[in-house]
């Protein structure tokens, strides 16, 4: 606590001695005095050591917490924590290294058949006279083809909606993030899965609602444990993917989405469900959509990108009707309006059913691969789906999950931790998410897996456990 002493004994009069614990903290962080995962001293002990009321430690460390530095967590302690885009960063590549089989981003596969079909719908374009895609300012939403062509690729999902309802979005991230935006702030407290989506996390570190997650189970998120909370606190909205979780894969059935939207309802707390994977599952499952039974407290997200073409960046945004005109004015400071460019190529192949053509090739592809990952790893297996872009792998006793994915980068192959999808006071799951969609061969591919089975069934060295 030195340099926390320093910092206080330096303060000018006037100055916050709650914001200047904080800068001093958050520095040995960034220094690195403080590393991940350690614990913080006691707020008891701090206040004696520095002079200072047990009250302003409380501040302080709450405000660590909001700027994700810092993890409280019940019974416990406080701990030091990356924030969520430095966790990201080294549990999912950036780029990829030469040689390396990576398995830790989640894409869909990437075909000859989508090059052709880019190059072709590129070319038409450039050859139109008219181009209004190119220079659109407005509207904001949407232009007003492209909203239609929602509405129809939004029906085939299970979502029956006017084009007053939705917004185009810059992928299925930027809709989330506009769906809490337009709901939370650093009053509110928002419900996630047990294991959640990144960008949940992200977000609540930049608009500075408290995140909490919920108990789940194979089948996803337990309604029990959300009426539970519910129950006891002011809960704004629940954030939750009930289509192949990421990075569980769990698939939500259709009992249970009932009755959490009947919860939700009895509570008013709004919904906001990531249905990016949903297009995957269109026409295979007889659920509906979470949002389809409480449409009028329901934020529905999907896109292209997870089930069409990972570039193809434009997203879905449905509304609830009394919150329409506040979304779309965050959307307006936020990024002004998707880009029209990339709407048009959605809209062109929604319509010409090229869109439904490669989510088809994408079923095909993952499947194969899913059961390549079943063959090798299946007694290693806690969630999986044909459709799914991940496997989800328990780690084998014996090894520590870090010193196993080590292990895995040393032969070249990249896994992802469980840290990026664990909320605030959740518990780490022993476990690790293997992504399908990487770009490789079929029998790089193999070889690959085949490399994970081979570590999961040794024990590791003495010194890395």
């Amino acid at each position: 606590m030195h340099n926390w002493k320093k910092a206080l004994a330096n303060a000018r009069p006037g100055e916050s001695k709650y914001k200047l614990l904080v800068q001093a903290v958050a520095a040995d962080i960034e220094q690195g005095t403080l590393i991940d995962g350690q614990r913080l001293p006691p707020q008891r002990q701090v206040s004696d050591a520095l002079g200072i009321s047990v009250q302003t430690v409380t501040n302080a460390y709450k405000e660590l917490e909001r700027q994700g530095r810092v993890r409280c967590e019940v019974g416990r302690g406080s701990f030091v924590s990356r924030r969520t885009s430095e966790r990201v960063a080294t549990s999912m590549l950036d780029r990829s290294e030469q040689a390396l089989m990576d398995f830790s981003n989640a894409r869909i596969l990437h075909t000859d058949a989508h090059d052709r079909l880019w190059r072709q719908t590129c070319l038409e374009l450039a050859q139109e006279p008219d181009q209004p895609w190119i220079h659109a300012f407005r509207p904001i939403a949407g232009m007003q083809h492209q909203r239609e062509a929602a509405v129809r690729w939004l029906a085939r999902l299970g979502m029956d909606v006017g084009i007053e309802d939705v917004l185009l979005t810059s992928g299925a991230a930027h809709a989330i993030f506009l769906a809490l935006a337009t709901l939370a702030g650093p009053d509110d407290v928002v419900l996630c899965e047990g294991l959640t989506d990144h960008g949940a996390i992200g977000s609540s570190q930049v608009l500075g609602f408290t995140l909490k997650g919920l108990e789940m189970d194979r089948y996803g998120l337990n309604p029990e444990h959300f009426e539970d909370m519910c129950g006891n606190e002011r809960i704004t909205a629940l954030v939750c993917t009930p289509n192949l979780n990421n990075p569980t894969s769990a698939l939500m059935p259709d009992e249970r989405r009932r009755e959490i939207a009947e919860i939700a309802r009895r509570y008013g707390v709004y919904i906001i469900e990531d249905d990016v994977y949903g297009p995957l599952l269109a026409g295979q499952q007889s659920t509906r959509p979470l949002s389809h039974y409480a449409p009028e407290l329901s934020f529905y997200c999907t896109s292209m990108t997870k089930s069409v073409l990972t570039g193809l960046r434009i997203g879905y945004l449905v509304m609830p009707k009394r919150l329409a005109l506040r979304t779309e004015s965050i959307l307006r400071v936020n990024s002004w309006m998707a880009p029209s460019l990339l709407g048009e190529i959605a809209t062109r192949w929604i319509d010409s059913g090229e869109a439904e053509d490669l989510v088809q090739l994408q079923r095909q592809l993952l499947a194969n691969r899913q059961a390549l990952v079943e063959l090798e790893l299946g007694e290693h297996l806690i969630g999986n789906h044909p459709y799914s872009l991940n496997s989800w792998l328990r780690v084998p006793e014996g090894w520590e999950t870090d010193g196993l994915l080590r292990e895995l980068r040393r032969r070249n192959v990249a896994l992802t931790l469980p840290d990026p999808f664990v909320p605030p006071g959740m518990p780490r799951p022993r476990a690790v998410r293997l992504c399908v969609g990487a770009e490789c061969s079929e029998a790089k591919m193999r070889q690959g897996v085949q490399i994970v089975r081979d570590v999961f069934e040794q024990y590791p060295k003495v010194h890395d456990f």
